[in-house]
């Protein structure tokens, strides 16, 4: 199976022929989310920057910008830690 061409957080560009993709054709967006498809395809969850709105997109849809986020763009740098007991109960740790 072949690697996927794009990765978590890395900023893509919307290039489609696909008229269900062309309220966002050009626009610019950060891979959020990736999955692989029996054939070994991938397809991702990308948030588009204009309004932060995922949209599934196929490999071949997208484009590379060459420019990454982190994880903390998009999520905070806010954690939390859990504590399991050894029926699978969580509570927060302090």
């Amino acid at each position: 199976m072949a690697e996927p061409k794009f990765q978590f957080y890395e900023y893509v560009r919307v290039r489609a022929d696909n008229p269900a993709l062309a309220e966002i054709h050009g626009q610019r967006g950060a891979v959020l989310g990736r999955s692989e498809d029996d054939e070994g395809g991938y397809g991702y969850a990308v948030s588009i920057e204009r309004d932060g709105i995922c949209w599934s997109v196929e490999e071949a849809d997208l484009e590379a910008t060459g420019e990454f986020g982190t994880r903390a763009d998009f999520y905070g740098d806010e954690s939390i830690r859990v504590r399991v007991d050894a029926e699978g109960r969580g509570t927060l740790a302090d």
